[in-house]
């Protein structure tokens, strides 16, 4: 009898180390494989729907594709990939014409690296006397008139917006060709000429516009120093020669 019971607990505890094996072998795998499929079906499934909103998006954006194409081509055309200085030179003395000035002198430098714009810093206003403690306020009276234009300065920076970069213009890809004009005619018109100038095809910035009075015309001799800019194609090797 004792030899049964033998018997019987070693085939129970056979079986239970049979079913721990299978169950750590066999069953325990397949249910963490089973997991792991559901979890990437779940993540392959966020995937499609975001893929299928992209999809959507570009469905979107390519019904509208001419007007991007129109919209850089006039970017092109303001900013182009060369100096293009020939049909610069047209636009000028088209613009010239339109504005009843002489085009006199057409004067183009090298090209510059461009500079990205820094924001200046914050100025500090002076405090005001009742502000002073202390060892301030055994000191000389501050000056009101300059405190007062310190303020107004102060506040007339702070009203000035910031200036817009992006990290993708750098100096690599975009250059300034300083240029410079002489214009010669009536005040007014060598006035709506400069006006012009920063309003046309090509992206001109004026830097610097004086002029000299001739006495026996009654014209003016209008100098204008300004740049023109031209963002690089990626697969040009250098800026052409701007001569």
């Amino acid at each position: 009898m004792n030899m049964n019971r033998l018997w019987v607990l070693g085939a129970v505890l056979l079986i239970g180390i049979v079913a721990v094996l299978g169950w750590m072998l066999g069953i325990s795998p397949k249910l963490s494989e089973a997991r792991e499929a559901k979890a990437q079906q779940e993540t392959v499934e966020t995937q499609n729907t975001d893929l299928e909103a992209q999809l959507v998006t570009l469905k979107e954006q390519f019904e509208s594709i001419d007007d991007l194409r129109d919209e850089l081509a006039g970017l092109r055309e303001s900013v182009p990939s060369g100096p293009d200085m020939p049909a610069f030179v047209g636009q000028l003395g088209t613009m010239a014409e339109k504005h009843r000035v002489a085009l006199t002198q057409i004067t183009v430098s090298d090209a510059q690296p461009y500079v990205p714009v820094v924001a200046a810093p914050a100025a500090e206003v002076a405090p005001a006397d009742g502000a002073a403690t202390g060892d301030a306020a055994a000191a000389a009276p501050v000056d009101a008139a300059a405190t007062a234009a310190a303020a107004a300065e102060a506040a007339a920076a702070a009203a000035v917006p910031a200036p817009v970069v992006n990290p993708l213009v750098t100096a690599q890809n975009f250059v300034a060709v300083p240029i410079s004009l002489e214009v010669n005619g009536r005040y007014d018109d060598v006035l709506t000429f400069v006006a012009g100038l920063q309003k046309g095809k090509r992206l001109v910035m004026v830097t610097t516009f004086k002029t000299s009075e001739e006495e026996d015309s009654g014209n003016v001799t209008g100098t204008i120093t300004a740049f023109v800019y031209v963002l690089l194609d990626p697969t040009a090797d250098a800026l052409v020669e701007t001569g």
